[in-house]
């Protein structure tokens, strides 16, 4: 059995269990003692898992972009009301990206392994942003601090949504959020973990939930959970933005 590096602090990994991928292959998992990072083995099995880059038993797309849809136009508007530039990274059918357009946010959109189906004509047109979205996509990292450096110098602000796995990491069949049926999820972080991203990249850390915030300068963490709870709307009536509806669809339509 090999080792490994932890990629988030560089510590020795030590094996933690096997699991079983795609229902076949039969693969290693490694926790990190130190910050908690847990990872499979190198993920051999990747080209089999991304046949398809949304999987058909991810039947909480729609409902993850309407949940995420307010808490997100919260944080914007309440704890980064200057920002003008917007890019969803990973932004799968375009759903999130359409809907903050709706909300007067001028989102655009990016996914490289995905089709564009609802917010075309708003693809990514520049190499930096103010606030750059991530969702559901650090788990997917075969080289987390890689592509995680990639999206860092993408936006001044990073907005990710992963769940973060406990310390000690449960049991392979006793968190759904290994998900080894489409094999795609392959890397866990822990709150630990998060911080130390955040020390590498000299970013500010505020993680709500499932809700993680890298931002350039120190943000109020209350107004950040604030904006994620049920009382954001008290704060919004005064952050309201204009749709851009109408105006996408005369560039859409000419």
């Amino acid at each position: 059995m090999g080792t490994m590096q932890c990629e988030i602090c560089t510590t020795e990994m030590q094996p933690f269990e096997t699991g079983t991928i795609l229902q076949k292959y039969t693969i290693q998992y490694y926790h990190c003692p130190h910050c908690g990072f847990v990872r499979t083995e190198e993920p051999y099995w990747l080209d089999e898992a991304y046949s398809d880059a949304i999987c058909d038993a991810d039947i909480g797309l729609l409902s993850r972009n309407v949940f995420l849809f307010p808490g997100i136009e919260a944080i914007i508007n309440i704890c980064l009301p200057q920002s003008e530039t917007f890019l969803d990274y990973g932004g799968g059918y375009g759903i999130f990206a359409r809907l903050m357009r709706d909300s007067g946010i001028p989102f655009e959109w990016y996914d490289r392994y995905c089709q564009n189906l609802f917010a075309k004509g708003f693809e990514k047109q520049h190499d930096h942003y103010d606030v750059v979205t991530a969702f559901e996509l650090f788990e997917h990292f075969a080289e987390p601090m890689k592509e995680i450096e990639n999206l860092m110098a993408l936006g001044d602000n990073l907005i990710v949504m992963t769940t973060l796995i406990s310390n000690p990491p449960p049991h392979i069949k006793d968190w759904w959020y290994y998900v080894t049926l489409h094999g795609q999820h392959i890397a866990f972080y822990t709150e630990r973990s998060m911080h130390l991203i955040a020390e590498r990249f000299r970013r500010h850390y505020v993680g709500c939930g499932n809700i993680h915030l890298f931002s350039s300068e120190p943000l109020p963490s209350w107004k950040v959970r604030l904006s994620l709870s049920r009382f954001r709307g008290i704060l919004m009536r005064f952050k309201h933005r204009e749709s851009l509806l109408s105006q996408d669809y005369e560039k859409i339509t000419g």
